[in-house]
């Protein structure tokens, strides 16, 4: 059996945003084309990714030449020039790409965008401002790994309505729609011959029904980020809780 196909993506306008992405992509093993008008741009990234090249994407015979329609999505990461970016949605419609992603850098040029049925649009400002928002917000939420665009598996400190109960009386996951998959406390032991004293991080493994949630306790959830926003936001109170 061969080796699976590489996915091949091209990316339009190597600026700070573009050379960011061509450089992350190639990094994930992806096949990238990086083009630009400016041979500055493409130096910077030519030793990373796949392959550059040096040109106008407004015109059609330049991006034919390359054929773009062979590959699994065009990227235009132009930022300022919006008028460009509507040229370039244009040639390659008319190449036949089936799959554009563009950028834009205010929600009208995003408003526009999609009513010519581009429907992957990135709007890295306004992502930027969520992401700060919801890391504001929850500032109990620790470490994350992200697993999918919806899911993901994160530590977030024990609210203090939980503390001193058991497990067993706190429904996680019919409640919560959240998965407790262990809890990390931090224990103080004796050290140096009990003249001193150290803080341990400890897993307590699989938590029991009966396994009592102590002050400062750090839970590892599973579940979407809706639902550890609606957990740290309702648990403050017991209105949050269901009791067992």
């Amino acid at each position: 059996m061969g080796s699976a196909r590489k996915e091949k993506y091209a990316l339009i306008g190597m600026g700070d945003f573009g050379s960011q992405l061509a450089v992350t992509l190639a990094k994930k093993g992806i096949e990238v084309l990086a083009i630009d008008s400016s041979m500055e741009h493409l130096e910077e990234i030519k030793d990373v990714v796949e392959r550059t090249v040096c040109l106008d994407a407004t015109e059609e015979k330049a991006l034919e030449s390359q054929a773009i329609e062979e590959f699994d999505a065009v990227i235009i990461c132009i930022g300022d020039e919006f008028e460009e970016t509507l040229l370039i949605v244009t040639v390659l419609r008319n190449l036949g790409v089936k799959r554009i992603i563009a950028r834009a850098t205010t929600t009208r040029h995003a408003y526009i965008l999609r009513h010519l049925d581009i429907e992957e649009v990135i709007l890295p400002a306004v992502d930027a401002a969520y992401r700060l928002a919801n890391k504001l917000a929850l500032q109990d939420q620790f470490n994350r790994l992200e697993l999918s665009s919806e899911y993901e598996i994160t530590e977030v400190r024990v609210p203090a309505a939980f503390i001193d109960k058991k497990v067993g009386d706190i429904h996680f996951r019919e409640d919560h729609q959240v998965v407790l998959i262990t809890i990390k406390r931090i224990e103080t032991q004796p050290h140096f011959w009990g003249m001193a004293t150290r803080d341990v991080e400890r897993f307590i493994g699989i938590p029991q029904p009966e396994t009592v949630m102590e002050k400062d306790d750090i839970l590892l959830l599973f579940g979407n980020r809706k639902a550890f926003e609606d957990l740290l936001s309702q648990s403050t109170g017991d209105p949050g809780l269901s009791q067992g």
